[in-house]
């Protein structure tokens, strides 16, 4: 469920200098520590974008706001249809962690991993289908954690002249999620049984790898393009040479 959150905050603490802190990092390009230099100006970048840049008309992620994400039915022993809406993802720049970049400035493409402790998602849900041979149905209130999100993450740039300038913009955010535990809430299961669906609850937990499985490419896909629109918003505004000096 990430995003590059790293890169995406690099981004962004580049690009925006001027409206922040004396002491965020600018990366040049042909800095030999090129590598660690991004690093930290992840890290140091969060704090900031929490609460989003005015300037530069970026909405806070912490949470962040998402309208919609739908799973679509599978066939297999996961069998659900699954809708989430008014979504709020808490978590992303809280102990985020962000190493290894790999950076080709030749054919903008930028990877990095990246780790966050807890990453929390709070949502209006409906969900209809089977777990296993179990029927599961509701609609109500979700909570979906994960702890020790593990990620990586691929961004691919190109650039493109307006007004005289070189910009760049993002044509595609690729992240593979892979968190160490997942635990999961569906409040109103069963038209708000109780007992059923308190006990779904715990069958959900006690599978909530295999569910996780099938809800990871709607995940991914999903913060890729919330993602890839916030880069954007900066790049649209910033000359490439002035997010990225040499």
């Amino acid at each position: 469920m990430q995003l590059e959150f790293g890169l995406m905050l690099t981004f962004i603490v580049l690009a925006s200098t001027s409206e922040l802190p004396s002491d965020f990092k600018i990366c040049r390009r042909s800095d030999p520590n090129l590598v660690a230099c991004f690093n930290e100006a992840g890290q140091k970048a969060t704090i900031s974008l929490a609460n989003g840049l005015k300037s530069l008309n970026v909405s806070p992620i912490e949470p962040l706001v998402i309208e919609h994400m739908s799973v679509g039915e599978t066939h297999g022993v996961v069998a659900l249809k699954q809708d989430f809406r008014n979504i709020k993802l808490h978590g992303l720049t809280k102990g985020l962690k962000v190493t290894g970049y790999n950076i080709d400035f030749d054919k903008l493409v930028f990877k990095s991993l990246s780790f966050n402790p807890e990453i929390s998602l709070d949502a209006d849900y409906t969900i209809d289908g089977r777990l296993l041979l179990l029927p599961i149905r509701g609609n109500g209130k979700a909570n979906i954690t994960m702890y020790n999100m593990k990620s990586t993450n691929t961004y691919y740039g190109e650039k493109f002249e307006k007004n005289g300038e070189i910009y760049m913009k993002i044509k595609k955010f690729l992240v593979k999620l892979s968190p160490e535990k997942i635990h999961l809430h569906f409040s109103n299961l069963f038209n708000g049984d109780k007992l059923l669906g308190n006990q779904m609850n715990k069958f959900l937990n006690a599978n909530s790898d295999l569910l996780f499985n099938e809800m990871r490419a709607p995940y991914e896909e999903t913060f890729g393009i919330v993602f890839t629109k916030i880069a954007n918003d900066v790049f649209s505004k910033v000359p490439f040479n002035k997010i990225f000096p040499e």
